[in-house]
């Protein structure tokens, strides 16, 4: 873990400026769907006893600096900082918060004035909720913000609630009244405010020496020295250490509440973990700062922090770093999606190869989520070569190349970075992701190059089947955007991309000279790198393929005819969407061997079935895939015989699970 706190320290060493609260603005967006977002104003006119809401100004780059916003403070603590990204706290308890502060006579009398003016006490809840601003002072002739809490409190689904949840009912109450205001005094969606600040008189809040001052405290450690006679700073070395203020940063790769974890396991030596002196603790603020904003992105549902640390040949100059760290990101972006990879092929001869002769550095992904009280690190891979990005890009192609052999330029998909999640089923809750185990671990395999079990992988793949199939709608693949066909298609693409990786081993295929088939199809079985067991599968699931595409032909006639709605292939009810033992093997393919004559297609797949028998009978005794395995290399072969009788009729289809 030192290694990251290193790196990021390493970062704000480039990057920390002589103005220590530049070093603590927090980047906003300016735009959404490019349209300009506004900075709403709550400007508080003492003289007139009037709130002016002013939503003229346009976001830019600068918005940010100009109004200070350094997001928000950490905990339950209060909340006082004039501009935030939400108007929650403004309604609430800003003011108030200011006011126990100080920030010298003439700006204490103002904040105390606008508290007393035009803020509501609401004397049943406790100070937190308490204090919400009177928006009768504007020019809004709604509800009375009393009215509204009695309205809240009277509401049988909160009778009883103690005051704490009371207020955070009512805070949201106030959220939407606001929202109300909005819309139909100002046309105005909350959609479209990137930031709100608080004026008096005119003057932005934020611009007070005295609150900027404030702020520039706020955010330094607690100066607690080390219960040691010798702190030594955990970074340099020097002797002047604190204990790490995990309250003031950002981002917590330790943890500070779990005793087995603490020196001794003594509750009085968290101190020990981690120490800084101020000024590398200085730098680690600047460092994480210009990560949050810079270094920061998405990948499929997961906040990713992508961290550089130089080994050798650091950047000398921030201009420098900015173009190392856009890079990185580009790199990372253009591997992570369809459009990435699309757009990279169009472009061809540009290199992903982050490594050079002047400098070297490791990459570090820490995988995070959000939480009112702090940043929770859900996982983080250390050490990746900056040529990873080279390497996806490479596996995507192969992966890619070995389908279109035998299916042909018309399908067009490629695996990502973001195909891991999307094809692997997340229990989804609420909008978020809350099994997400196995995902984590498969991003940290394709980024370090360790060892996944293929079996596990093939498990995962056919209950992502069973998603689509029996219509689950609690996870991340959504059923009715999503085929049997092409996801399997994809799937055996997948397991490809995570063998070239070094994710999987590559075990000896089927010599499929010996095959007995069009050169397509043992094209695919070859490029699949499947033995004599899964290629007597595949075939089985060939076969199946063409007694539906015979089904569908038939009852697409009747449908139209009868001017019904879709076909269905009657054939797939064969298939036991729980698995295949031995013993369903066999019975699956009597079925399909009488729906191959039923269906009058037995001479023209009469070879492919002796090929397929030919494979069952010499491995059935000694059968090494489960039942998962057995399901998923049938789907397969049905797969590509769909798509490719799909392709015949089509241009071109371009399938992907990660879009």
């Amino acid at each position: 873990m030192i290694k990251i706190i290193e790196g990021i320290v390493q970062i704000g060493e480039i990057v920390k400026e002589k103005d220590p609260i530049k070093n603590n603005i927090v980047e906003l967006s300016c735009e959404k769907g490019n349209k300009p977002l506004n900075v709403l104003k709550f400007n508080f006119l003492l003289e007139e006893d009037r709130l002016e809401i002013d939503v003229n100004e346009e976001m830019n780059e600068d918005t940010a600096s100009k109004y200070l916003y350094v997001g928000r403070i950490v905990g339950n603590n209060p909340q006082w900082y004039a501009s935030s990204i939400s108007s929650d706290y403004i309604l609430t308890e800003t003011i108030y918060n200011l006011t126990k502060m100080d920030f010298g006579e003439e700006l204490n009398k103002k904040l105390k004035e606008v508290f007393e003016r035009f803020y509501i006490s609401i004397e049943e809840l406790e100070p937190k909720y308490r204090y919400v601003l009177d928006l009768s002072k504007t020019d809004f002739k709604g509800q009375s913000i009393k009215d509204l809490f009695k309205k809240v409190k009277e509401d049988k689904d909160n009778v009883g609630l103690p005051p704490k949840d009371l207020g955070k009912k009512f805070r949201k109450a106030i959220s939407k009244y606001f929202e109300e205001y909005l819309k139909n005094g100002k046309n105005l969606k909350t959609e479209e405010i990137g930031l709100y600040t608080i004026f008096i008189d005119g003057k932005s809040l934020s611009s007070h020496k005295e609150y900027i001052n404030a702020a520039i405290e706020s955010k330094k450690p607690n100066v607690k020295k080390s219960k040691s006679k010798k702190g030594v700073c955990s970074i340099c070395g020097s002797p002047n250490a604190i204990t790490f203020d995990s309250s003031k940063a950002r981002f917590k790769f330790f943890t500070t509440n779990q005793v087995i974890f603490a020196s001794s396991f003594s509750i009085n030596n968290y101190y020990k973990n981690m120490q800084m002196c101020s000024e590398c603790f200085s730098k680690y603020q600047a460092g994480e700062n210009y990560i949050s904003n810079k270094l920061s992105t998405k990948l499929a549902a997961f906040n990713v922090l992508i961290i550089p640390q130089f080994v050798y040949g650091k950047p000398v100059s921030k201009s420098d770093l900015d173009l190392a760290t856009d890079k990185i990101i580009d790199s990372f972006n253009t591997v992570k999606s369809y459009k990435g990879i699309e757009k990279l092929r169009e472009e061809m001869g540009i290199s992903l190869d982050l490594t050079n002769e002047k400098s070297y550095f490791l990459l570090n992904f820490v995988f995070y989520e959000p939480v009112q009280q702090a940043t929770k690190i859900l996982r983080l891979i250390k050490d990746v070569d900056p040529s990873i990005f080279e390497r996806v890009r490479d596996a995507s192609e192969n992966a890619k190349k070995y389908v279109q052999e035998a299916l042909g330029e018309k399908y067009r998909s490629f695996i990502t970075l973001s195909t891991a999640y999307y094809i692997n089923p997340v229990r989804v809750k609420k909008g978020k992701a809350v099994e997400y185990r196995d995902v984590l671990e498969t991003y940290d395999a394709i980024l370090t190059g360790k060892q996944l079990n293929k079996r596990h992988i093939i498990d995962n793949l056919i209950d992502g089947i069973r998603v689509i199939k029996f219509e689950k709608d609690t996870y991340n693949i959504d059923p009715k955007k999503k085929d049997i066909e092409f996801y399997l298609l994809e799937a055996s693409m997948y397991i490809r991309f995570l063998e070239y990786m070094g994710c999987l081993k590559e075990e000896e295929g089927l010599d499929v000279s010996l095959l007995k088939l069009d050169e397509n199809t043992k094209k695919f079985i070859k490029n699949m790198n499947y033995n004599e067991q899964e290629t007597a599968m595949f075939l089985l699931g060939y076969l199946i393929g063409q007694i539906g595409n015979a089904q569908y032909k038939k009852m697409q006639k009747d449908t139209q005819e009868k001017g019904e709605g879709t076909p269905n292939k009657p054939i797939l009810n064969k298939l036991n969407f729980n698995g295949l033992d031995k013993q369903k093997i066999v019975r699956l393919t009597k079925d399909v061997f009488n729906k191959l004559n039923q269906e009058k297609i037995l001479h023209y797949n009469e070879v492919i079935f002796y090929e397929m028998k030919r494979l069952l009978d010499s491995n059935i005794i000694n059968w090494k895939l489960n039942k998962d395995e057995s399901l998923f290399y049938v789907l397969s072969g049905y797969s590509y015989t769909t798509v490719t009788a799909i392709l015949k009729e089509k241009k071109e289809v371009i399938s992907n699970v990660s879009e």
